[in-house]
């Protein structure tokens, strides 16, 4: 359940909090206040695509959070996840900041979006105006029934999947490997000669680095001789004047002559000495140095074909040592299948004959469990549609399957098995049912999707459910027995809508007016939690458009018959 939703500096919503209860909530205002905004909200604390320009004030972050009543699925996914789960509540934030990246967060925690979609889907369902086009595609079909059909036919369809995607890669190495002998011998020859160039050139990781040192040494060998030699003299060896260690030297023979005097002197006097010490240290260290400096032309030479050699295998065969020798590796394995291609050839039909059947079966067993579900959802959704105001309302599922046909794997098979889905519907008495799109109006459509809805909710087990503009093309009684739909399903779980319809808005338990103020150079998006009055004063303006003292009344009436 949805208790919370915090929004600030969001398209037109400068802050906004949101208390919401339980059973139906509903949502009115005029066209154009912002309540889509709410529901985009909500959708981006549960993972949807974030966009910097949502950002109200551009100096400022954007804000949104949502916190939910936790139930045991959640439970038990917030564990899997390892995150939090001591409180009663889910807490889920989101920041979309200036740059354009966006912070999300569960309980505190951060996390990915694909982390926050793996727990959305256990705690909301929203339906949308775009739902009512997924509906009419029939390329959907499939997946509804699969999900009203539960955690089994999902665990099935999974597997037929994984099994699918395995059958696909054995037949693309057989593939691979199906070349004629003469194409064979021409691929071994090329990947020997390139293996034995490799090995011929003895690379080692990390090679280039200590190329490239030894070879800045020997490029500038004279120019480093001639420095450190100078260096040596001016610290140590002076003839004609005193040496870097001389002054140093007697500057300490001098202070240690007056330190007695005065503690701060003697901390010189033992400062002193130590840089002394350690300019001994690193004389002897450069005169070593310098002394073992020797300049061979030979191995300067000996470098540079080195890496000339080392730079033309990464021209042939990767971008740099590590790459040269994955790509070794790689020819190795595939000189392997070559050489042993037909015994290759011979083991990978084998396992696709034995994944042919098995992929048989699951098909077979999915598209059973999907005739048994079909039944169930085609008398459950027909009743609810004669609910709605559809009396001759008749909803039928219709399986297409390739069962026993002598087709190839490519024709036979997709990634859902071998069955194609279509919903059908028959509005009145004496047609055939036909395609959704074909004979369903928008009235249609949303009384078919809240049907659906409703039932995939007793499925998932979601405690949250929000409709945004369901009564699309509804008005009446019909408008009436989705109320009444809306209602019975607000009875198990919590359902927030928004509506323009006075029928839906008069039954809810809480309800909120969205409305936008402007300014000379500032408009904003606010919410109001109705009380009686108010309340009868927004049905009144649902009723006729505007307050007059007929729609009040009869506003008044309506909330009577449903309080």
């Amino acid at each position: 359940m949805l208790l919370e939703l915090e929004i600030k500096n969001f398209a037109l919503i400068d802050h906004l909090h949101i208390r919401f209860d339980e059973g139906l909530n509903i949502l009115t205002g005029e066209t154009g206040v912002g309540k889509s905004i709410i529901i985009n909200g909500i959708k981006l604390t549960l993972g949807e695509r974030a966009d910097k320009d949502h950002i109200r004030s551009k100096g400022e972050k954007t804000y949104l959070q949502s916190v939910f009543l936790k139930n045991p699925w959640v439970e038990d996914l917030l564990t899997g996840l390892g995150l939090n789960t001591d409180e009663e509540i889910v807490v889920l934030s989101r920041e979309l900041l200036t740059s354009g990246r966006s912070v999300s967060r569960i309980n505190g925690s951060i996390v990915t979006n694909a982390t926050v979609k793996i727990l959305a889907d256990s705690l909301i369902d929203i339906h949308g105006q775009h739902h009512h086009q997924s509906l009419l595609n029939k390329q959907n079909h499939i997946d509804i029934l699969d999900d009203y059909g539960g955690k089994d036919n999902k665990k099935l369809r999974k597997e037929f999947q994984n099994h699918y995607e395995e059958f696909q890669n054995l037949q693309q190495e057989r593939k691979n490997l199906s070349i004629d002998d003469r194409d064979r011998e021409r691929q071994i020859d090329l990947l020997r000669f390139h293996m034995e160039e490799i090995e011929g050139a003895d690379l080692k990781e990390y090679e280039e680095e200590s190329l490239m040192q030894e070879y800045n040494v020997l490029a500038n060998s004279e120019k480093i001789y001639e420095v450190m030699g100078k260096g040596y003299e001016k610290l140590y060896n002076l003839r004609d004047t005193d040496s870097a260690m001389d002054l140093i030297s007697n500057t300490v023979e001098e202070f240690h002559s007056i330190d007695k005097f005065d503690p701060q002197i003697k901390n010189f006097s033992n400062q002193l000495e130590e840089i002394q010490f350690q300019l001994e240290d690193v004389s002897r260290e450069i005169r070593q140095y310098f002394e073992n400096i020797e300049f061979q032309p030979e191995d300067l030479e000996r470098l540079n074909q080195r890496i000339a050699h080392i730079n033309d295998m990464k021209r042939k065969y990767g971008p740099n040592i590590e790459e040269v020798l994955t790509y070794y590796q790689e020819s190795k394995k595939e000189l392997e299948n070559l050489i042993n291609s037909k015994e290759r050839i011979e083991e990978i039909s084998n396992k696709l004959e034995q994944k042919s059947i098995r992929l048989n079966e699951l098909a077979s067993t999915l598209h059973k469990k999907r005739v048994e579900t079909a039944k169930i959802l085609e008398k459950k959704v027909s009743a609810t549609l004669q609910e709605l105001n559809i009396p001759h309302g008749s909803f039928k599922v219709a399986i297409f399957s390739k069962e026993g046909q002598d087709l190839d794997y490519e024709q036979k098979y997709h990634r859902k098995g071998f069955d194609s889905v279509e919903f059908l519907i028959k509005t009145n008495p004496g047609e055939v049912p036909k395609s959704l799109s074909k004979i369903a109006s928008g009235g249609e459509i949303s009384r078919v999707m809240l049907a659906l809805k409703s039932l995939l909710a007793d499925i998932d087990k979601i405690s949250c459910m929000i409709f945004d503009e369901i009564d699309t093309g509804i008005s009446g009684e019909t408008a009436n027995l989705v109320g009444d739909k809306l209602e019975g399903i607000s009875t198990n779980r919590q359902v927030i809508c928004i509506t323009h319809l006075p029928q839906i808005a008069t039954r809810g338990k809480l309800h909120y007016k969205i409305y936008k103020k402007t300014d000379k150079d500032h408009s904003a998006t606010y919410l109001e939690e109705l009380d009686k009055a108010s309340r009868i004063k927004e049905i009144g303006r649902l009723l006729g458009g505007s307050s007059t003292a007929i729609t009040l009344k009869h506003a008044e009436e309506l909330l009577k018959i449903r309080s």
